[in-house]
């Protein structure tokens, strides 16, 4: 990501393409102090990025992508900031340090995002085993789509067995056989027609379980949504969904435009701004213990600081 920093009378001047210029003070409070330059370990390489901190160490804005360390060293060291080098030894580490969001914090996207929210990724081995949480109304389903696949299945080899033998040589073996091979396909075609019903009503099922309180969205981007899909509670990013064994959601805020999500016992952060009503629905619908508190900057920082894993 091509990324430009100037200074214009007491803001710090972000500058990427495509996006709109992000001013961040240099007086007052909540005032740029730092400048981050960080790597972590992906995927075959090392990754990099640059990130502006305030004087609490808090994150208000991160930029991905490789730049000059010593350009941006000299830069802060002409206009009055600190230069930190930090290397991340985990991913995890870089998330939970960069989700730790300051009352100032920007978001700068990719020049190219990706789509918002890709289709539901189920993660997991799919095998024949119920999931945790509804075995028998899952059981119940297969059993029901099993039969669904007999009759079909049936119904479309009996009305072959019946025309083969209609339109053979048998002459005995097709006498009377007309109204029985008209009553097969009869029964194929109901078969089809109801197993097109079948997967309709399935599939609206689906959508209407997942729109109804089974879903809840953090407002703003980076785009990021809980799920819950028979039984199974689901964090979903724009890259990569993952299962989450968790019973417990901490709605927290702290400062204004320090607010959050901490699922499970810090298992992972969620920083961003959260409807409380429609995660008090979320958490009633799906049997999630559900916990609302205002935090002081101390614990505010405490808190972000033992997590896990989080959602930047």
């Amino acid at each position: 990501m091509t990324l430009a920093l100037a200074v214009d009378h007491d803001d710090l001047v972000v500058e990427v393409p495509e996006h709109p210029p992000v001013r961040l003070p240099l007086v007052g409070p909540d005032r740029v102090s730092t400048l981050l330059f960080f790597g972590y370990p992906g995927r075959g390489r090392t990754r990099y990025g640059l990130a502006v901190l305030d004087e609490s160490g808090l994150v208000m804005m991160e930029a991905p992508g490789s730049r000059s360390r010593g350009e941006v060293e000299a830069f802060a060291r002409d206009n009055g900031l600190e230069f930190e080098v930090r290397s991340f030894a985990t991913g995890e580490e870089a998330r939970v340090a960069l989700a730790r969001r300051s009352p100032g914090w920007h978001v700068v996207t990719w020049r190219m995002p990706p789509a918002a929210l890709p289709r539901l990724r189920v993660p997991g081995v799919r095998s024949l085993r119920p999931p945790v949480g509804s075995p028998r109304i899952w059981w119940r389903e297969q059993l029901l789509y099993g039969l669904m696949w007999l009759v079909l299945v049936y119904g479309i080899a009996f009305a072959t067995l019946l025309i083969v033998n209609m339109t053979g040589s048998g002459g005995d073996v097709t006498r009377g056989m007309g109204p029985l091979g008209v009553a097969a396909l009869a029964l194929a075609t109901v078969s089809v027609a109801g197993a097109v019903v079948m997967i309709g009503v399935g599939r609206r099922r689906t959508r209407n379980r997942i729109t109804d309180d089974r879903v809840v969205r953090r407002h703003g981007k980076p785009h990021c949504r809980l799920v819950v899909v028979h039984g199974r509670l689901l964090l979903e990013t724009e890259r990569k969904t993952r299962e989450i064994d968790a019973s417990r959601l901490l709605l927290y805020s702290a400062e204004p435009g320090m607010t959050g999500l901490i699922v499970g016992d810090g298992l992972f952060h969620l920083p961003g701004r959260w409807d409380p009503e429609e995660v008090g629905r979320f958490a009633v619908r799906n049997g999630l213990d559900l916990q609302t508190r205002t935090l002081s900057r101390g614990e505010y920082l405490d808190l972000t600081a033992r997590v896990k894993d989080a959602v930047p």
